[in-house]
């Protein structure tokens, strides 16, 4: 397994999802429109993008760029980096063990999503929960 994840305008939603839960298998990526973040703010709850539509189709800034998904990244800088680079909300997400389905917040913005992902891992977070 390749040590590290790239991003092209040619590779579906689904495909990016499946690689970054094979490479963080207790973590989940979530990738939805901008305007997300304001119904998060407020309590609604937000419906991913189409996950077989390719970055291309959804990004919502145009220009060039891509983004370089590895163990070291923190959680706050891969999710900045889909805002500036492809204009899309992004949240890196986790399965508790009872099927919860959470979001990062505070501290765990902070931390690389190697070491979230061990985290959760030992919190008896749910593997392979990348739908």
């Amino acid at each position: 397994m390749s040590t590290e994840i790239t991003t092209t305008g040619s590779k579906k939603i689904k495909t990016l999802k499946k690689q970054f839960n094979e490479k963080f298998p207790y973590l989940r990526l979530g990738l939805f429109p901008s305007t997300s973040k304001l119904d998060v703010d407020n309590g609604k709850s937000i419906t991913n993008l189409d996950a077989e539509k390719t970055l291309a189709a959804v990004r919502e800034k145009l220009g060039d760029g891509d983004i370089s998904i590895h163990g070291r990244k923190l959680v706050k800088n891969l999710e900045s980096e889909f805002e500036e680079i492809f204009g899309l909300y992004a949240q890196v997400c986790w399965t508790s063990g009872e099927g919860k389905r959470h979001y990062t917040t505070g501290s765990d913005q902070g931390k690389s999503l190697t070491a979230l992902n061990r985290e959760k891992q030992a919190e008896g977070a749910e593997e392979g929960a990348w739908k």
